[in-house]
């Protein structure tokens, strides 16, 4: 699975009710991020403060990430991140939802109660549907090494403000955020400004949304 696609079965319970665990927009805000993430990881872009580019416009294999490229290639004059932050946060999650579906690892249910649409994604496998959140929370309880893509991921965890969603016990947050301080002195420059910008969109969207 993608960052992307494991940020969006985190930050839905689809091992549980597959109701959304946050904000609306903080969700979307994240997956906006972690789609960036992986074009970042896999070396098609970098982020350096507030800038994004395009630094190897070779094809992805993944038919979302292509596209997403694609687009930047097309629009060298935009390049500062909060921008495509917030474009893509229109539809990312629809997006990696769909890829998700593709992949056969998620279903979506609708149900409509008077004017209120609910939307809810269920994970077709429990195990699969809850491994991200497992496996996130065992590596930042225990301070298990890293690579960069287990470290983006962290990284959004914490700044959409999923953690305390995955970390139950208060011990165990407190054990994680001093990880999470250690290693984001090391996590690579790109994804730390990425994730940063991530928390900053998130923070003026929970504002805006309590204004």
């Amino acid at each position: 699975m993608g960052l992307a696609d494991e940020f969006f079965l985190i930050a839905w319970d689809t091992a549980g009710s597959g109701a959304p665990q946050l904000h609306p927009r903080a969700t979307s805000l994240g997956l906006a991020g972690a789609l960036l993430g992986e074009l970042t990881l896999a070396q098609r872009i970098t982020v350096w403060r507030a800038e994004v580019r395009v630094t190897d416009p070779r094809p992805v294999a993944d038919a979302l990430g292509q596209s997403i490229l694609h687009e930047m290639i097309n629009a060298p004059e935009h390049t500062d991140v909060r921008t495509w932050l917030a474009y893509l946060a229109r539809n990312s999650v629809e997006d990696v939802a769909a890829r998700l579906i593709n992949a056969g690892l998620l279903r979506r249910t609708e149900s409509r109660l008077l004017w209120r649409k609910s939307v809810r994604y269920v994970a077709t496998n429990y195990v699969k549907g809850a491994w991200p959140a497992v496996r996130m929370e065992k590596m930042l309880v225990n301070g298990e090494r890293m690579t960069p893509a287990d470290m983006a991921l962290a990284a959004l965890v914490e700044a959409t403000g999923l953690l305390d969603t995955i970390l139950l016990d208060r011990r165990d947050r407190l054990a994680a955020r001093r990880y999470l301080a250690t290693f984001m002195a090391t996590i690579p420059p790109p994804l730390r400004d990425l994730t940063g910008h991530v928390r900053a969109a998130v923070g003026d969207a929970v504002l805006s949304y309590r204004a």
